[in-house]
């Protein structure tokens, strides 16, 4: 680096630097300007954890018309303490990755200390981080899961190796905590093979192969448009047959047309694996095996509060496990689903707490011990538009069917609009069909709370509504759970509106808006189904488009709501707009056709402002911060 950079930066809690409300932990940092490339329109850094998770980021840009001033001031805002033995920085000019520095985080406060940021060039692993994997929809795993920062460098380092080794491409294998070399394996490795493309993956059971439950021929028929195949090793019996088809796999994987192979289990099992048939040991090295257990944990927090990896979302992977007839409990299906919704915390939490207190209930019924037959579980949710109100009342059917209380475990989801009639009986008469649509699962009533007070006449219809449900609310094993849902105030009108209703929901959820982190994460998470992907620049823009949105939020923000907005009726349209408008564009050029570019989010971000169903309404400020 010509002009060496040098920042200081300054962990501080200053009413006086006007850090956020909700900021914990603030990070402030100046770069002179005197050593940036001219001229610079733009400059943002970005801070990672330990274990390579985005720590905070900040953005500034150049007034038009205004000289650069002689010192940048960087406010890096965090709702959460931030307790790294390390951090890694990244600072960006006109987008493009120029500096990168690794350094401790000092305890001390209100402190300048001074960080010499290096050449980005001199640092492979940085630079392939940043522009491979930090936006990668399955990076965000790793912070779920209690993997070793350790684990994750080798992560870095191994797929930056493979990317530039020559083919052929060795095969992997990770062990460790079955369920954790399991998650491992899929939701990283594979995920990473096949460039997060479920239908690319094949997935086996080691045992199903040389049991004979899956045919060598089945196996290499679905293999054809595959990248990756994972496969499970579990304990071995010894045999003939066994070692024949085990060297069999081993001369297939050492082809060159072999797709790459990972394999995982407990350390136990990949050992005897890997002693059974020494020729498969030579199929791996140094790079392409990770043992999850010998890999320390240098971080200073405790794990014992993390939880377990997730697995990627299952639909279009090509399972060809054989189902075991002595497994009998699938409730970890829906579990896991609720367990993968981004944010929702203390809901997961509350949910989890109602399933254990149903089963329990359940048990000690079959037992004889609990003379009461009641068996209701009707619920109340609470929260703002766009929390994931809807999508948690499907998981609820499924379930609570995995756990045996309803029948079929489906959703029927309505409103006022559904129910209420136009004359008089008619609203009984819907009612009568959606609740018998609804017997065995779950019937879903968003926005409930408009059953009642939009009229004070006797003849409103929608406290037919109340009227019909009342019965079946009192029934005690109704095999059904009735769900209303709506903002916690006016839920509270519906509640009063009837003495006998409030207590026939035994059970209430809140749904708290989602943070800035977890917006962008829904963003990053629904760009990344649809095929798109974003340059470092519209990364940043996409951040401080959802930053200057929730500014302003109020009881009516739609939170997931307002980012499908910003992405269907914004990003998309101003990408077509853009690229349709190039002459003789390339129709076969994905890159082109995927890539969102930081203009398409601004022009998006301007297009919801003009849109008064779709923009954030500007309350007005009353008073002063103190």
């Amino acid at each position: 680096m010509n002009n060496p950079l040098t920042l200081r930066i300054m962990r501080s809690l200053d009413d006086s630097l006007e850090g956020p409300e909700y900021a914990i932990n603030l990070l402030i940092a100046e770069l002179s300007t005197n050593t940036l490339p001219d001229p610079v329109q733009e400059v943002s850094i970005r801070i990672y954890s330990t274990r390579y998770q985005l720590l905070g980021a900040d953005v500034w840009q150049k007034p038009n018309g205004r000289k650069a001033p002689r010192k940048i001031r960087f406010q890096l805002a965090s709702s959460s303490y931030w307790l790294e033995d390390c951090c890694h920085l990244f600072l960006y000019c006109n987008g493009l990755l120029r500096g990168y520095a690794s350094f401790a985080l000092f305890s001390d406060y209100d402190k300048w200390e001074n960080i010499a940021l290096e050449e980005a060039a001199d640092h492979p692993e940085a630079l392939f981080f940043v522009g491979h994997l930090c936006h990668q929809p399955w990076w965000s795993r790793l912070a779920q899961g209690s993997i070793s920062p350790t684990a994750i460098r080798k992560l870095i380092d191994s797929l930056l190796w493979y990317t530039s080794a020559p083919s052929p491409k060795r095969h992997w294998v990770v062990s460790g905590d079955e369920a954790q070399a399991a998650a491992f394996a899929t939701s990283i490795l594979a995920a990473s093979l096949t460039d997060s493309h479920p239908k690319a993956c094949c997935r086996f059971a080691l045992n199903d192969l040389l049991s004979g439950r899956l045919s060598w021929s089945l196996l290499r028929d679905n293999l054809d448009d595959k990248k990756t195949v994972v496969v499970q090793v579990d304990r071995m019996g010894t045999s003939t047959c066994n070692e024949n088809m085990l060297d069999l796999l081993s001369d297939w994987l050492k082809s060159a047309d072999a797709l790459p192979f990972v394999f995982h289990g407990s350390e136990k099992n990949i050992d005897l694996l890997l002693q059974y048939i020494p020729a498969l040991a030579d199929l791996f090295d140094e790079h392409t095996t990770f043992a999850l257990s010998e890999m320390p944990d240098n971080s200073i927090w405790n794990d014992d509060e993390e939880t377990e990896l997730p697995l990627p979302e299952e639909a279009g992977v090509c399972d060809l496990r054989q189902p075991c007839p002595e497994t009998t409990d699938t409730s970890c299906n829906a579990t896991q689903k609720l367990e993968r919704l981004i944010g929702l915390s203390q809901l997961k939490a509350d949910m989890q707490d109602a399933c254990l207190a149903a089963r329990f209930a359940r048990e000690r019924r079959e037992l004889g011990l609990d003379p009461h037959e009641e068996n209701r579980h009707h619920m109340l949710f609470y929260g703002n538009p766009g929390t994931g109100k809807t999508t948690v009342a499907r998981l609820v059917g499924e379930l609570y069917h995995q756990m045996g209380v309803l029948s079929k475990g489906h959703t029927v989801e309505t409103c006022r609009t559904d129910l209420v009639g136009e004359y008089i009986g008619h609203t009984e008469n819907r009612m009568k069909e959606v609740l018998e649509q609804a017997r065995g699962g779950v019937l879903f009533i968003d926005e409930a709370y408009t059953l009642v007070g939009r009229s004070k006449e006797s003849n409103d219809f929608g406290k037919e509504v109340i009227h019909a449900l009342l019965p079946i609310l009192s029934e005690p094993d109704p095999d059904l759970i009735v769900i209303l849902a709506g903002y916690e105030e006016k839920m509270q009108t519906l509640l009063q509106s009837n003495p006998g209703l409030k207590d026939r929901f035994p059970l209430k959820f809140y749904f708290e808006d989602y943070t800035n982190d977890e917006l962008y994460a829904i963003a990053c998470q629904t760009l990344q189904d649809r095929g798109f992907v974003l340059t470092p620049a519209s990364e940043q823009r996409l951040r401080a488009a959802i930053a200057r949105a929730t500014a302003h939020r109020d009881a009516h923000f739609g939170n997931g709501r307002w980012v499908h907005n910003l992405i269907e009726q914004g990003i998309v349209k101003s990408m077509a707009r853009r690229i349709m408008s190039i002459p003789g564009h390339d129709r076969t050029d994905r890159v082109l056709l995927s890539t969102v570019e930081a203009t398409d989010i601004d022009e998006a971000e301007a297009r919801l402002a003009l849109r008064p169903d779709l923009r954030v309404p500007q309350p007005v400020r009353v008073g002063f911060r103190a």
